[in-house]
């Protein structure tokens, strides 16, 4: 069996000391605050309490794909190494970013006709993403061939599931997710939204709750119902925040109340998604049965 590699993103959003120890290849994206370029490299670079900063004196930080170039430059050197590739990307549903990949494998395709680039399209964000990457190292690692280990992650890649708020909808609005007119508005009546993923991996508001009491109990309510064997589940539970660790570490709480089994994380939100949620996100990002559409 070929020996392969395992590669995503530094979108995938997971605490820097827990990515370095995981055998998986990352790929950096950028983005640019005031003028100024930055690597997307679990805040190395920027702390994300600065970024987070930025943003809430003004700042509107832009984001860019990582394009076909970058992608052959990084599959390159991996491929020289005579190993195949599994690389799971930011959805498609989010970014145009899935399109340069799938250019630079054609272009790869011609240099190294032995070797084999499969793409995952995760349909997922953020941590979303580190979460499937997680498994399929643990699949990996129990022995799986990488045939065998790409179609369990196109069977299983809508199983991961987000459910995400900002109460801040200044930023909610900003990324498009609702009108200004109706951040005011929800503003006012301190209405909260839930953002979710569907399974075309696009961020999609389902839910306005009016006040974070009502929307803590809403968010619990559908973990719960939802989890992939409800109380007994024990695999990763990762918490995202962007500036607002005192209302991730309430989930976390909880979380581990209602399941005692699981794995839970608090992690960053990095630039590539904050740059579009902004601060006071919270997200929760679980295996469960079914996304909602």
């Amino acid at each position: 069996m070929t020996e392969y590699i395992i590669s995503s993103e530094s979108i995938i959003d997971l605490p820097i000391d827990f990515v370095e120890k995981l055998d998986v290849n990352i790929i950096n994206s950028n983005y640019m605050i005031d003028d100024k370029i930055y690597l997307d490299d679990f805040g190395k670079s920027l702390d994300m309490e600065t970024f987070y900063e930025n943003m809430e004196n003004g700042a509107a930080p832009t984001t860019s794909a990582i394009n076909t170039g970058e992608y052959v430059e990084y599959f390159r050197e991996i491929l020289k190494t005579g190993k195949d590739i599994i690389h799971v990307c930011l959805s498609s549903g989010i970014s145009g970013q899935y399109n340069f990949l799938l250019q630079a494998i054609d272009i790869l395709k011609e240099e190294f006709p032995e070797r084999k680039i499969y793409p995952v399209d995760s349909r997922m964000a953020s941590s979303g993403v580190g979460l499937l990457v997680i498994k399929l190292l643990e699949l990996r690692e129990s022995g799986m061939d990488i045939e065998s280990l790409y179609n369990w992650a196109m069977e299983n890649r809508l199983n991961v599931i987000n459910c995400t708020t900002n109460e801040n909808l200044e930023y909610v609005a900003r990324g498009g997710r609702i009108s200004k007119t109706a951040a005011d508005i929800g503003t006012l009546l301190k209405i909260c939204p839930i953002i979710e993923v569907n399974n075309d991996g696009e961020m999609i508001v389902t839910t306005k709750i009016r006040t974070r009491k009502k929307l803590f109990k809403k968010m619990m309510k559908m973990i719960n119902e939802n989890a992939i064997n409800g109380r007994d589940y024990d695999d990763y539970i990762i918490i995202t925040h962007a500036k607002n660790f005192e209302f991730a570490e309430e989930f976390e709480e909880q979380i581990k109340k209602d399941f005692p089994k699981a794995k839970v994380m608090i992690a960053n939100n990095g630039p590539t998604i904050g740059s579009h949620i902004g601060p006071g996100t919270v997200t929760l990002f679980y295996w469960g049965n079914k996304r909602f559409g």
